[in-house]
């Protein structure tokens, strides 16, 4: 028995004057990131538009823990009942670390002019 391919939306390369649509998967904090990033970005490599997108989906879902966050404890208890970190932290953690890597990928590429580059660690500070 074969399972179908996942499907995956396809953005394609950036033109000079043009800013794609954020994908419509994307909720209110990852449309924003995204068109904060594009809007500081010359991106026209489609692997880094699919790294942008993989960090705006990671902007929706930190905001959604975030919020699952609030008003918990902190230190909750283990299975044998000692206590532990609240296992959310970590999921936050782990996440932030993976948007980080995602839009360090997109610093490190190419950019052809220094203010570019200036736009850009602009953009990548408001968002991590």
């Amino acid at each position: 028995m074969s399972a179908e391919p996942a499907q995956m939306t396809v953005v394609s390369p950036v033109a000079t004057d043009e800013i794609p649509a954020p994908p419509d998967e994307l909720g209110g904090p990852g449309r924003a990131m995204w068109d904060d990033m594009l809007g500081a970005l010359e991106i026209e490599d489609p692997r880094e538009l699919i790294s942008l997108r993989q960090a705006c989906l990671l902007e929706d879902d930190l905001v959604r823990l975030r919020d699952e966050l609030e008003g918990a404890d902190l230190v909750v208890k283990g299975s044998t009942g000692q206590p532990v970190e609240q296992p959310l932290l970590g999921a936050i953690r782990n996440a932030v670390t993976l948007q980080s890597k995602l839009l360090g990928a997109i610093a490190r590429s190419d950019a052809p002019a220094s203010a570019t580059q200036a736009g850009r660690r602009l953009a990548l500070q408001r968002h991590q």
